[in-house]
């Protein structure tokens, strides 16, 4: 599957109407994904998760979402049923733990979809941090970059930036929590990391001192 930008259109706790309180957005990569959801009330992180994307089934279209890091600390894989609506979005319905009735299990229905992705260089990647400290995802779709970090008794962290192309420098979208040990590339004043374009699925690269695995990489 080819590099994906999403946003989501709305979220249903049934039976209660939908509603969309967050800026979400996600990247699929290979089999990986980051999904970072903010609050647009106040900016704090409404959920923030990455990990792996395994397909179940192709018809009907089943997807399990195995998060390796996640703000909310679920352990338990999330299953998604997937549809086409007529315009194009897709309906996602299935039962997760639901945060405003206290974690009961709840059917949902979710409305995403696939924008184009912010201009920037043809490569689209998800990088995990190795070894110890704390965990961080790394991922990047042509101009749009996105950073999560968790850690044992550290609160969490998450960066969003995007390349303009115009001004030739990256501007800050979010900056949340704790993002020490959360790589910016804005903060590097470059357009991408060393020797990224170089990268290999499967590698381990250092970037700023940190070795990481290169789950998904794909020149576009």
């Amino acid at each position: 599957m080819a590099p994906r930008v999403s946003i989501r259109i709305s979220i249903r706790w049934l039976p209660d109407a939908a509603s969309e309180p967050t800026d979400t957005l996600v990247f699929g990569v290979g089999d990986y994904y980051i999904d970072l959801r903010i609050l647009k009330s106040n900016t704090s992180i409404d959920w923030a998760l990455a990990g792996e994307r395994q397909i179940i089934s192709t018809d009907p279209m089943r997807v399990r979402f195995v998060s390796t890091l996640d703000s909310q600390g679920m352990s338990e894989p999330d299953i998604g049923d997937f549809t086409t609506l007529p315009n194009g979005d897709e309906l996602e319905t299935g039962k997760m733990p639901c945060p405003e009735r206290g974690m009961e299990i709840t059917e949902y229905e979710e409305v995403w979809r696939e924008i184009p992705p912010v201009p920037g260089s043809k490569r689209a990647w998800i990088l995990e941090s190795v070894g110890e400290g704390r965990k961080v995802f790394l991922g990047r779709i042509r101009g749009g970059y996105m950073a999560l970090g968790d850690g044992k008794g550290e609160a969490f962290g998450a960066r969003r930036e995007e390349w303009d192309e115009g001004g030739e420098r990256w501007e800050v979208k979010y900056r949340i929590g704790e993002v020490d040990g959360v790589p910016s590339i804005a903060n590097l004043g470059i357009e991408g990391f060393e020797s990224e374009a170089d990268w290999k699925m499967g590698d381990t690269v250092t970037v700023l001192g940190r070795e990481y695995r290169v789950c998904a990489f794909e020149l576009l």
